[in-house]
This record gives C-alpha cells, structure tokens and sequence, in this order.
C-alpha cells in the first residue's frame, strides 16, 4: 500500500447511520506503523483519525468528531484499500458507533 500521508480521499458512500457525505474529505497527516488523520466537509465540522496498519492493505482506526448537530461522536473501523480498474484507490471501511445507538455500516472513499 502506498504511503498515506499528505493524501486524501473523498467520501463517495455511506450507509444509512453514518455522517459523513460526499462532501467530507480525509486528510492523512502520518504514515508509519500508526497512521493519523483528520476530516471534515459536510455535516462533519472536524474530527479525527488514528490507524494502525495491519499489512499492505489494511488499518484499524478509531475516530472521533464533532459536527453540525452539536454532537460529539467516536467510533471504529476496518479499513481496506484497493485499486480499482482505472487505477484509482479506494478506501472501504466497515464502521460501527462506540457512542448513541452503536450502529454500523459501510463507507467508501476515494483517493483525490
């Protein structure tokens, strides 16, 4: 997997529970065996990013933000990333909630 920092992806799906839209871009500030980031853009006003790498492909994160409802939320998630036909990467995560209901669900974001 290519080194993260100084990228970003751009939400361009989520699953229903989720708050971040098409609007929402993650910036990747680190990459080593920890990785950290932060995002914003939409209904998200900021949060935050820390990864660990697990192999070429893949990371786990937790997350916290804050956004435009006055709520403070964090949560985790599995990340993977792969190339698609054009050569475009992608990141997949499959994310739940650890506050409000605890939901999960999938997002996916593309490297701009």
């Amino acid at each position: 997997m290519m080194n993260l920092a100084g990228t970003t992806f751009r939400a361009v799906a989520n699953s229903t529970h989720g708050t971040i839209n098409i609007q929402t871009e993650m910036r990747f500030t680190s990459d080593d065996d920890i990785v950290i980031g932060n995002y914003s853009g939409g209904t998200v006003i900021t949060g935050h990013v820390l990864g660990k790498r697990l192999g070429e492909a893949e990371m786990d994160m937790l997350y916290q933000s804050a956004n435009i409802s006055g709520e403070i939320q964090a949560g985790k998630a599995h990340a993977r990333f792969a190339l698609d036909q054009e050569d475009q990467m992608h990141m997949y995560l499959d994310w739940q909630w650890l506050t409000g209901d605890q939901s999960s669900g999938q997002s996916e974001w593309l490297l701009v």
